[in-house]
């Protein structure tokens, strides 16, 4: 026997595996190049001085344990849903592309206040073979495999995270009965008071917020609004310029009547664990009255919100009409090959309305800025060239026939093994019932409802099984329901121009990948399926 020939199982072999890499190896060695962890929960002085102090910290501890203290990451969040912070992110990178090999922090709880969070970050750097190190609590992974310490550390940061949250909120709960204010960035048009309790009036911007509410119940629309605040270089509060949400999130927000509202939303994390804002029960709001001067009247209020309303389901009567863009998504320029969207004009009496297809000429490969379509002709057109392409009533037979044929052919292995399956569960739950009514489990009455129920099951699944297999064994040509549906479509194909929308976009969705347009009207079609 050769020792020298490299026997590999097929495990190895046979499957794309990872390389492990212990941390393990690790421990002892000198000069290995780490990461310096710090976070702060906010931007005041004394949380920005703790920076520093935090970057002496692990930098004499690494001098006197000979590690190279690489790079510092930083970050200024709250001490929960550390995937929100950028430095922690850009430290997860560095160590997987090996820049760095462990993590030091001054304490857990500056890593994440969430068990959670913290064991995924000590398995992330576990997985490149890297190591997490806490001073304050004196620990290391690469001593603690079965993560026992971790969690109760982890723990204990958690539980003092919710420890405070809690004296938080119940001094913003007091706030907010007392009708002051909790929120450090106020709505736009207001301001803190100089001992930050209170909104007040910001003159500037109330100016600003007045001149939306007046255009608006003017007539102006958002977007209107949107562009005129853009041109004049006027500011929003954090965007860089106005958008439709903004106006509407302005015009519909009752601060502006002198109302606060506390207590309405809170954050919870979802089953993959991310950050999600819920609403709470309407009982659980807190709402005080009067609070700050208000900069809007009751009646242009409910104004607004009224418009905003109709205009809403006006747009949603639009939606519901029978007139819709029936080639939207699959028509195309022969030109350009650009996209072809639908529009609708009315004319400024408003006694007639023009749907067309419209292409913007984004590429830039047409003579003319925008090209323009009647929708009715472009349709009629279409709907030509699929009943003159389905003249052959042959080749429709021949289309449908292996369509239908590969389909059911597929359906019927799974659907005869999903059935047989369920005739299997029925027959042991026959024996059950027996058997618990031979026992004095259940009575006869219940006995006989649970059998009549079961028996029927089992009749409908052991005929469902027995019709696919006559299908498969006497072949397609005698199936009616194939028939059936080759006569239906001719039917359909034949007076497609009388079909109602639905059944036309029906059409187009199973037979059209895609349409090319000219100037004339002159269409080319791209079907679904090769001859």
């Amino acid at each position: 026997m050769n020792d020298k020939i490299n026997y590999i199982p097929p495990l190895v072999s046979c499957n794309n595996l990872e390389s492990f890499v212990s941390s393990h190896k690790t421990i002892g060695k000198s000069g290995l190049d780490l990461g310096g962890y710090i976070r702060v929960s906010t931007k005041k002085e004394a949380q920005i001085t703790s920076i520093e102090n935090q970057k002496k910290v692990l930098k004499e501890w690494a001098n006197i344990n000979g590690y190279n203290l690489l790079k510092f990451y930083t970050d200024i969040k709250s001490g929960s849903f550390s995937y929100l912070r950028n430095e922690m992110q850009l430290l997860k990178e560095d160590v997987k592309s090996g820049i760095i090999k462990g993590v030091v922090a001054k304490e857990i709880s500056r890593t994440s206040r969430d068990i959670m969070d913290v064991l995924e970050l000590k398995r992330t750097l576990e997985s490149h073979g890297a190591f997490f190190i806490s001073l304050k609590e004196n620990y290391d992974s690469r001593t603690d495999d079965d993560e026992f310490l971790l969690i109760i550390y982890a723990a204990l940061a958690q539980k003092e995270r919710k420890t405070t949250a809690g004296r938080v909120k119940i001094t913003q709960m007091l706030k907010a009965r007392e009708g002051k204010t909790n929120v450090p960035s106020p709505a736009f048009g207001y301001k803190l008071s100089p001992d930050k309790q209170y909104l007040v009036i910001d003159e500037e911007k109330a100016k600003i917020y007045r001149f939306i509410v007046e255009k608006f119940l003017e007539g102006w629309g958002q977007l209107k609004i949107c562009k005129w605040l853009n041109q004049q270089g006027i500011p929003p509060k954090r965007a860089k310029c106005w958008h439709t949400n903004t106006i509407k999130s302005i015009l519909m927000n009752p601060v502006y009547l002198g109302i606060t509202i506390y207590n309405a939303t809170t954050l919870i994390r979802d089953s993959s664990g991310k950050q999600k804002r819920v609403v709470r029960p309407k009982e659980e709001w807190i709402v005080r009255h009067n609070t700050h001067p208000p900069l809007i009247t009751p009646e242009e209020y409910n104004q607004i919100t009224d418009i905003i309303e109709n205009r809403k389901k006006k747009f949603c009567r639009e939606w519901t009409k029978e007139k819709k863009y029936l080639l939207s998504g699959i028509l195309y320029c022969s030109v350009c090959k650009g996209k072809l969207y639908g529009g609708r004009q009315t004319t400024p009496d408003k006694s007639k309305v023009f749907y067309y297809y419209v292409d913007q000429n984004r590429y830039g490969l047409c003579n003319t800025k925008t090209k323009y379509w009647n929708m009715e002709k472009v349709d009629n057109a279409v709907l030509a060239e699929i009943k003159k392409f389905f003249e052959d009533k042959n080749l429709i037979k021949k289309i449908i026939k292996e369509k239908y044929m590969l389909r059911n052919k597929n359906i019927s292995e799974k659907h005869i093994k999903q059935l047989k399956t369920n005739l299997h569960s029925i027959n042991t739950a026959i024996k059950k019932q027996q058997e618990a009514y031979e026992k004095d489990v259940i009575s006869i009455e219940e006995y006989g409802i649970r059998m009549k129920q079961l028996r029927k099951e089992k009749k409908e699944v052991t005929s469902k099984i027995n019709i696919i297999k006559e299908i498969n064994e006497s072949g397609f040509k005698l199936d009616k329901k194939l028939e059936f549906i080759t006569e239906k479509v001719l039917s359909t194909l034949e007076n497609l121009e009388k079909a109602d929308y639905h059944v036309k976009k029906f059409i187009l969705k199973k037979l059209v990948r895609s349409v090319e347009i000219s100037k004339d009207y002159t269409v080319k079609i791209h079907f679904t399926f090769e001859l």
